[in-house]
Order: C-alpha cells, then sequence, then structure tokens
C-alpha cells in the first residue's frame, strides 16, 4: 500500500501597476515592478522585484497593506548597502543596474497582501529636485501619500491541500 502524500500549496497572484512621477520637464521617472505572478509552496521563499530609472535615487523602502488598513513599512535599505534583512525580510539593491528586491523568507497566508516598492533622494538645497506630482495607473485610486511612485503588487493568496495530489487554482 503506497503513501497518500498531503501537501499545501501556496500561490502568490502579482498584480503589477506603477505610479509615475512626473517632472516639470516631462520626464517621467518610474518605480516599477515586472513579474506577473509567483507562485511558492508554503514555507518558500518569495522574491518581489523592483526597477527604477532615477539615479538619484538613494533611499529604498518595501511597505504591504491589508485591505481596510494603512500602509505598513517593512524593511528599507539606503544606496551605500546592498543587501539589509530584518526577520524574515531581506532586501537586495544593485545600484549599477538599478534594481532592488524584496525576499520573503518562510512564505506564509498572512503575506497576502498589496506590497509597495518606494524610491525617494535624499535631497540638499541646490543639488536635485523632485516632483510628487503622482500619476496613477488606471486600476488604483490612491497611494497613500508614498512618495516618488512606487510599485502596487497584490498577492491573491490560494491554498490548496488534497491527498495524494498537489493542485493549484
Amino acid at each position: 500500500m503506497g503513501k497518500l502524500l498531503c501537501a499545501s500549496l501556496l500561490i502568490l497572484w502579482i498584480q503589477a501597476d506603477w505610479v509615475n512621477s512626473q517632472q516639470k520637464n516631462g520626464d517621467q521617472q518610474q518605480v516599477k515592478q515586472h513579474s506577473p505572478s509567483l507562485s511558492v509552496q508554503e514555507g518558500g521563499i518569495s522574491i518581489l522585484n523592483c526597477n527604477y530609472s532615477n539615479s538619484l535615487f538613494d533611499y529604498f523602502a518595501w511597505y504591504k497593506k491589508y485591505p481596510a488598513k494603512g500602509p505598513e513599512f517593512l524593511i528599507s535599505i539606503s544606496s551605500v548597502k546592498v543587501k539589509n534583512q530584518d526577520e524574515r525580510f531581506t532586501v537586495f539593491l544593485n545600484v549599477s543596474a538599478k534594481h532592488l528586491s524584496l525576499h520573503i523568507s518562510a512564505s506564509q497566508p498572512g503575506d497576502s497582501a498589496l506590497y509597495f516598492c518606494a524610491a525617494s533622494a535624499q535631497c540638499s538645497p541646490g543639488t536635485c529636485t523632485l516632483y510628487t506630482n503622482l500619476q496613477l495607473g488606471p486600476r488604483q485610486p490612491l497611494l497613500w501619500g508614498l512618495r516618488l511612485g512606487g510599485t502596487q503588487t497584490r498577492f491573491h493568496l490560494h491554498t490548496a491541500v488534497r491527498e495524494g495530489v498537489l493542485q493549484s487554482r
């Protein structure tokens, strides 16, 4: 008699939109996320990627938001570091590639939320000017005051447990 396999599959669906920050000269500075979906087993590592186009950005933060609640700060990194870790969250930054990623270890159902990748520049008078005239993508009505755009990644969590078969929905 064979053993029945009981497994739990955690599937995270990512909906990526972006927010543009307009400068006076018409150039758009964007922070955006590219992955359309992510599927990991419960307990696995979730990786969210974010790219930015403004080389003046030197501070990066990740936030998550649960429905009907305000955004919650997760972790940040400055341009002088390549890695920052806080419990299950690790952020990696590659300044030359203008790329950062958030790694969530031991993924769990409670990780299902709306995630923001945000970037900003620390400026002294006369060194740079940043404008926060945010233009939202068509599906997102509000950015809750985060500066200079950010990636909005919605995780739709589905778990399926079935004997003998690892199943996804």
